[in-house]
């Protein structure tokens, strides 16, 4: 990827006009000379030629551009910024060419629009946020930061000493990469890294666009430091009296040692921006809190622990699965206390105890909802790709519909009809309706034609009573 992307930027022409709307995101704008390459575009209401903008690129792990760019609209609006949101980039699909989507969206929008070179910026979930992280490793100097949502930089290629370019952390409390995302946001401190880590009150997704937004402003703290843009006090000042508020509102509340972190982020991000005694002044009387000490240990603690059960759990899931024959359903839900974990992420004695169990139950539901079946199908193990489906469907039940809906995609492309008409049943009948899903999904091609599945479209089609 690196040589292609580096002679897109040597040959380009400059930007020329274009007739796309501003201040609405546009689904489909096809690369030039890349026509099954496209993205959602959003243009800022005031964007013009005759200065340079920032641009983020968004890389979607399904393919969904106006999705991504949509969390980040408003932010794109209030701070001047261009968004290019990949429809083509996906993660965990053995064989995708992420790099040929990547390189074709750079190309095209660096021909297209005006484009500032010093602060160009990538953006993506879960796979996503790795190949921004990619992006930005490949190209370095020609990214400014990167945006990780749910995600950090790929096993291949971890994060080393003299990165040059920042890093904006986002993650949901429950995500089950939860845990990664806390040792690289330790390891990029260790190593001297610009960066900082924002946690939210969901599963995983992509961030809200209040987070996606965050991540947006500090970024623009991170080019008034370098000089990539002017400095703007009254913004500087804005953003300090927001960040101060929100630090202050989690000591009064007694959650100390999160304030503690926010009062050091605050200190570490307006460095040579403006004054910080204030935060300086509270991180000092929090250090020197025992309860902070107490807590931060505690915190390390449970962390330690979650991921003991985790490897614990998953191991006894995977040596079940591996047993020949298969075991029963209920065998493996007994063996990897899908009780236990349900009951403890509705209500376990500590609300830091409660989003752990939630956190090892989500990590289990992502490998039996989707990498185990979709593994297990591509070796024609279809005994095991329904039981691994099956414990899925125990450990989330409110989203059966769903688990089963990515088998029947499974063993569609896997040219196993009659099993995935079969799972499209029972997905249904699990709460699936997702008709616009289910009639666009390429995995599905193969069976449009069949009559069971017409029959399954029209029952879904009936009003219901």
């Amino acid at each position: 990827m690196t040589g292609v992307l580096l002679a897109a930027v040597l040959s380009l022409a400059g930007p020329a006009p274009e007739a796309l709307p501003r201040g609405e995101i546009v689904p489909r704008v096809s690369c030039e000379g890349s026509p099954e390459q496209s993205y959602a575009l959003y243009l800022p209401a005031s964007y013009e030629t005759t200065r340079t903008w920032p641009i983020l690129y968004l890389y979607d792990p399904r393919r969904r551009g106006a999705v991504a760019a949509e969390r980040f609209r408003d932010a794109a609006e209030r701070y001047g910024w261009i968004l290019a949101s990949s429809n083509n980039t996906v993660s965990d699909t053995p064989g995708a060419d992420n790099s040929s989507a990547m390189s074709a969206l750079w190309t095209d929008t660096h021909r297209r629009f005006s484009v500032d070179p010093r602060r160009v910026y990538a953006s993506g979930f879960s796979g996503g946020a790795r190949l921004a992280c990619l992006l930005a490793q490949r190209l370095p100097g020609q990214v400014a930061g990167v945006i990780a949502c749910g995600g950090g930089f790929p096993d291949s290629a971890p994060p080393k000493p003299g990165i040059r370019f920042a890093v904006f952390g986002a993650v949901g409390n429950v995500d089950f990469n939860y845990g990664e995302m806390r040792r690289l946001d330790r390891t990029l401190e260790e190593i001297g890294a610009t960066h900082r880590l924002s946690v939210f009150d969901a599963p995983p997704a992509w961030c809200p666009p209040a987070v996606c937004g965050e991540g947006i402003e500090w970024m623009e703290l991170q080019a008034m430091k370098s000089g990539a843009r002017s400095k703007d006090p009254v913004l500087v000042e804005r953003i300090l009296v927001e960040r101060l508020e929100r630090a202050s509102l989690l000591e009064t509340s007694g959650r100390t040692a999160d304030a503690h972190v926010r009062y050091s982020e605050i200190v570490r991000d307006f460095a040579g921006l403006t004054e910080t005694k204030t935060a300086e002044a509270a991180r000092a009387r929090l250090d020197a809190s025992s309860a902070v000490a107490k807590a931060l240990a505690a915190e390390r603690r449970l962390e330690e622990s979650e991921a003991r059960l985790s490897n614990r759990l998953w191991a006894d899931l995977t040596t079940a699965l591996a047993s020949d024959p298969p075991p029963p359903l209920q065998g493996v839900v007994n063996r990897i206390q899908v009780a236990r974990l349900r009951k403890e992420a509705s209500g376990a004695r500590t609300e830091a105890e409660r989003l752990s169990a939630a956190r090892v139950l989500e990590q289990l539901f992502a490998q039996t909802a989707f990498y185990l079946p979709r593994d297990f199908v591509s070796k024609r193990d279809f005994p095991r790709a329904e039981l691994a489906t099956g414990i899925a469907a125990q450990l989330k039940p409110d989203r059966a519909g769903t688990v089963f809906y990515n088998l029947a995609c499974f063993r569609a492309l896997a040219g196993d009809r009659k099993g995935a008409l079969a799972s499209l049943r029972t997905a249904v009948r699990n709460g699936f309706r997702e008709i616009d899903t289910m009639e666009t999904d390429p995995d599905l091609a193969a069976l449009r034609e069949e009559k069971d599945y017409r029959a399954i479209v029209d029952e879904l089609k009936k009003p219901r009573s």
